[in-house]
């Protein structure tokens, strides 16, 4: 793997293998991202970009200081990371565009836009993101930006079902267009005055998305027809529908059971109970239900599998199996946890077959690279930041835990010999337990920080409801892949068997959160202080790699965000 003796041309690097140039220059752009957006006139004040050039010179400095011994390899390395620092806060002000009526009043209006996001909602409402494109006279500088749509009807909604938005249509909306409130929150809910409320428009903003657009069902209007590529993806999710509706009658397509299973494999949380949501949001298992990581990576292990039994060399397995999990996450509705997990999953896979001497870590910042080139704000939403810093969370904290686990029983030694056939099962359970809570222990780590800071809670249990459900996620998604690709009197049995699986899944959630409360009322108010938990975090992980003893690293990391999170919560 590259290191920083190939930068510098001076092989004095202190020895870590997490240590890569393409990291640090990430590091100094999201920095740059951040600043650029909370300081947006800082670089037309000439005073301020010398004074923040100074300061990130003497950061850049310090980092470049636990890097190399040599003062001269430190010196580039800082104003390295400071011009990268300048550059990527330019491009950031060059990319994006500011929000051009930050106190926009709701009014009565009429706005012609293109259909980007679609989801379905409770009493047949719809809801998704479109990009305006005929804006109304009050807000003409928001054309060609995004809004946020509702269409419903509220509780008077018609039992019928209504045709689904889809991607590509360019639809006319008659009804109240404003721009976001900051001060109003509701999620899940809840509302300012509790503690787990999200602000749903910090969320929004994050994405660069500056209004909202609320329509009667009367009122949003298709003016044309999706194109041919959404046509196309629109049938293939009709197919993956009546494929997970083939089912015995122990479990009818109407049944609670039937339902979840077709919520996780097409990540519809709409098809959720609201005690379900409830539920599975205050076990940390909420992300079952969302097409991301999980997913998409189970969908392209049994790909690879399929790949391997064909006989196709796994370099080439790419290119035979990224075309259809791209029609799987296109046929979801192509949303941008499922785009970052294919791309993610995409540039991982295409580095580690064509590359030579490259670690998955240094696949995963290739990927969270380009993925900010392509969008610089991605890293104000919080799916990304989630996607992104769990993974290599597990990279830097889960998996290293586990090899120290596994080293440690190794070394003790055991009563029988580990190619028996006790040896092996003993083993594979070790390797399912250990693994997964470590493999847990540092998601939750990973997660604690995002989730307190958006959602104003934490799930400390998630670190013991995640391996049970990550498991039965994995068999669920693989049983309705292979259920697809059969003919329906065999799916029957592929999705009754799933059904059962994700069926228990939700006892076990209902019933635990009845039993005892495994959510923790805190919220970091603070967007600088949680960058500097999730940083500190990750940064520990990776940086105590060759601390004596080893348990040390997995004691220290945690505890700055740890300290954080009890201040706030007890000062709440």
């Amino acid at each position: 793997m590259a290191g920083f003796d190939t930068f510098a041309g001076v092989p004095e690097p202190i020895h870590n293998s997490y240590s890569t140039p393409l990291l640090w220059h990430l590091v100094s752009a999201i920095l740059a991202f951040c600043a650029a957006a909370e300081w947006e006139s800082a670089f037309r004040d000439s005073a301020r970009l010398i004074l923040f050039s100074g300061m990130f010179f003497w950061l850049a400095a310090l980092t470049a200081a636990y890097v190399f011994r040599s003062a001269l390899p430190r010196l580039r390395l800082a104003l390295a990371l400071a011009g990268t620092f300048l550059l990527a806060a330019f491009y950031f002000y060059a990319r994006e565009e500011a929000n051009p009526y930050p106190d926009l009043a709701p009014r009565e209006a009429v706005v012609t836009a293109r259909i980007i996001e679609a989801s379905r909602g409770i009493n047949n409402s719809l809801y998704g993101v479109a990009e305006i494109l005929e804006a109304p006279k009050f807000a003409e500088k928001s054309a060609g930006m995004r809004m946020w749509y509702v269409v419903s009807d509220g509780k008077k909604a018609s039992d019928g079902h209504r045709a689904d938005f889809i991607p590509s249509q360019i639809v006319r909306f008659s009804g109240v267009f404003g721009g976001l409130s900051l001060d109003s929150f509701k999620s899940r809910g809840y509302y300012a005055d509790s503690p787990k409320s999200a602000s749903f428009e910090r969320y929004l903003s994050g994405r660069r998305i500056f209004f909202k657009m609320r329509s009667r069902v009367d009122g949003a209007l298709a003016l044309t027809a999706p194109s041919t590529a959404a046509r196309f993806f629109s049938s293939a999710r009709a197919y993956m529908e009546r494929s997970l509706s083939e089912n015995f009658s122990f479990f009818p397509p109407d049944s609670e059971a039937s339902r979840t299973y077709s919520a996780m494999i097409l990540g519809d949380k709409s098809l959720l109970t609201p005690e379900q949501k409830k539920a599975f949001s205050d076990t940390g298992t909420m992300h079952i239900f969302a097409i991301s990581g999980l997913h998409v990576g189970f969908a392209a292990a049994l790909l690879l599998g399929i790949s391997s039994l064909c006989g196709i060399n796994w370099r080439w397995s790419p290119v035979f199996c990224l075309p259809p999990l791209f029609l799987y996450v296109c046929a979801c509705g192509a949303r941008p946890s499922a785009m970052r997990a294919f791309g993610m999953v995409a540039v991982v896979w295409l580095v580690l077959s064509f590359g030579r001497r490259v670690k998955v870590f240094d696949a995963l910042v290739l990927a969270a690279a380009v993925s900010l080139a392509v969008s610089p704000v991605q890293i104000f939403d919080s799916g990304w930041t989630l996607s992104y810093a769990v993974v290599a969370s597990i990279l830097l904290y889960g998996a290293p835990l586990y090899s120290l686990l596994w080293e440690r029983r190794m070394r003790k030694g055991l009563p029988f010999r580990k190619d028996s056939f006790v040896g092996k099962v003993n083993s594979a359970i070790f390797a399912s337990l250990a693994g997964g809570f470590c493999i847990s222990l540092g998601a939750m780590f990973a997660a604690s920080p995002l989730s307190s800071h958006g959602f104003g809670y934490i799930s400390p249990l998630s670190v013991f409801y995640s391996p049970v459900f990550v498991l039965g996620a994995g068999i669920a998604v693989s049983l309705g892949f292979i259920g697809f690709a059969l003919p329906a009197f065999i799916a029957d049995f592929t999705n009754a068997a799933a059904c059962a699986v994700v069926g228990g899944m939700s006892y076990i959630a209902r019933e635990g959160v009845g039993i005892f409360k495994p959510a923790v009322d805190v919220r970091i108010e603070s967007g600088t202080l949680t960058l500097f938990a999730e940083g500190s975090f990750l940064f520990l992980s990776g940086a105590l790699q060759n601390v004596k003893p080893a348990v040390l690293r997995f004691v220290i990391a945690p505890m700055p965000l740890a300290l954080i999170l009890y201040r706030v919560w007890i000062t709440k």
